[in-house]
């Protein structure tokens, strides 16, 4: 089984969905990130247990290859500990989806941008089991 992937069921990217998150969706930050997310019962037509979307402002970082760079760092952290939100989305029988915006002018490493994450992915499964 492959569990550390990021196929494209994975990904929001859909317009539709995009919109009714950031319109429907609650928002909390750990910096340098604001996560925008909205859970979703398990009938939702989403075909992921959990969805994300990664976002670097062009207002932020002005080369493409800087925000790239970022998302990059984001998706990897992400795909290499998301187990734990998955297995608590699974165990709520519930859909999650959210984003995950850069707002920082400056680079992290990846060993803060995994802890980070951590602590992203641990708060969002409180809000998940909350619900």
């Amino acid at each position: 089984m492959k569990q550390f992937t990021l196929p494209k069921t994975e990904r929001l990217y859909l317009r539709s969905a995009i919109s009714e998150l950031f319109a429907k969706g609650s928002s909390f930050m750990v910096f340098p990130y604001r996560i925008i997310y909205r859970v979703l019962p398990e009938d939702d037509p989403q075909t992921a247990r959990v969805a994300i979307m990664t976002i670097a402002p062009k207002k932020r970082f002005k080369h493409a290859v800087d925000r790239n760079h970022v998302k990059r760092l984001s998706r990897e952290a992400y795909r290499l500990n998301k187990l734990s939100i998955v297995g608590q989305c699974e165990s709520a029988h519930k859909k999650l989806a959210f984003a995950m915006l850069y707002c920082d002018n400056k680079f992290l490493t990846f060993d803060e941008t995994r802890q980070r994450m951590q602590k992203i992915l641990r708060t969002l499964s409180q809000k998940v089991s909350a619900e």
